[in-house]
């Protein structure tokens, strides 16, 4: 019988079989799924995984982050649609800007609930979350902003994978890209299967759906092997994500991670043109700039976080 904890302390002790410099993170992977999806760990993530209390504060109508903006007009939506909340979990001295369109399938409170439930560690990563209505479901990661399509229902392990982009691409780990690093190579090669069928799209996707898997098996009692018999056939690309996050600060674990760190929210604009066009839209109203928009900026001591460009995708792991 293996011992899940001895294996995971020398996860990445593999000689290569694949140099990182031939390696694309990109390309489709071959290994089979080892399940149709992960539906199967949400009910263990809700249990285990609390939502961090929260006090939400609405801005103005016709004002949005500029991301939102520009990520709701990419998708066809109306920013105009949209409302935009401050919302202030407990655990952080610094507000996210949240985007809600009114014809989400995701209730606000829903949202809300899910992004909390995301460990500060890891939540600091993302810039904002916007949902959106859609003719079809799926996420994305952009620029770490993630961004919901027609995603309702009990989305936990989306929330989760969405931020395991961020942390992969946008500097969550202290190694630098989990997914297009030697260590991930290795262990990977190790393995015979990927966790679902999605995860078999390419390295990106498999790192995040691990992700998934490394929430489970660091927060749920029992861990992974609890609730998958076949866990040692994925076990290498999970136990590595757990050794990154563990060595960058415990970031899946509630309560660890701090929020010392934050990607800055994007520019408030006008939502019926994207510019931020203060002085002439509120001219001769008498009412400050601070009126619609509450205050957003990073808390005191709070680093900001460098902007990177990146996008996952649109990821088709949606719950409707």
């Amino acid at each position: 019988m293996f011992s899940q904890t001895a294996l995971i302390l020398g996860v990445s002790l593999f000689s290569a079989l694949i140099q990182a410099d031939v390696w694309d993170p990109s390309a489709e992977l071959t290994k089979p799924p080892l399940a149709k999806n992960l539906d199967y760990l949400t009910k263990g993530m809700y249990a285990n995984y609390p939502a961090s209390p929260s006090k939400r504060d609405k801005w103005g109508d016709g004002f949005i982050p500029e991301d939102c903006y520009n990520l709701a007009k990419g998708n066809g939506n109306s920013p105009t649609e949209i409302e935009t909340y401050n919302v202030n979990y407990d655990d952080c001295n610094t507000a996210w800007v949240l985007c809600w369109h009114k014809q989400s399938i995701l209730s606000l409170d829903d949202l809300i609930d899910n992004f909390g439930r995301v460990p500060v560690g890891a939540r600091q990563f993302v810039r904002h979350v916007i949902s959106l209505p859609d003719d079809a479901v799926g996420a994305q990661n952009s620029n770490g902003n993630i961004m919901l399509n027609a995603i309702g229902g009990t989305p936990i392990d989306v929330f989760f994978h969405e931020t395991g982009h961020s942390l992969d691409l946008h500097g969550g780990y202290t190694k630098g890209q989990l997914s297009s690093s030697q260590n991930w190579i290795d262990n990977y090669n190790q393995d015979s299967h990927v966790p679902d069928g999605y995860a078999g799209s390419d390295a990106i996707e498999d790192v995040a759906q691990s992700t998934v898997l490394a929430a489970y098996n660091v927060q749920v009692p029992g861990g992974f092997p609890s609730i998958e018999p076949g866990w040692q056939k994925v076990f290498h690309q999970y136990a590595t994500v757990q050794t990154w996050q563990r060595e960058s600060g415990n970031l899946l674990v509630p309560g660890q991670g701090g929020c010392s760190k934050r990607l800055a929210p994007s520019q408030p604009v006008k939502s019926d043109n994207g510019q931020p066009d203060w002085k002439r839209s509120m001219r001769g109203t008498g009412i400050s700039r601070r009126d619609y928009v509450p205050d957003h900026s990073l808390g005191k001591g709070v680093e900001e976080i460098p902007r990177t460009e990146f996008s996952s995708g649109k990821c088709n792991i949606g719950h409707s």
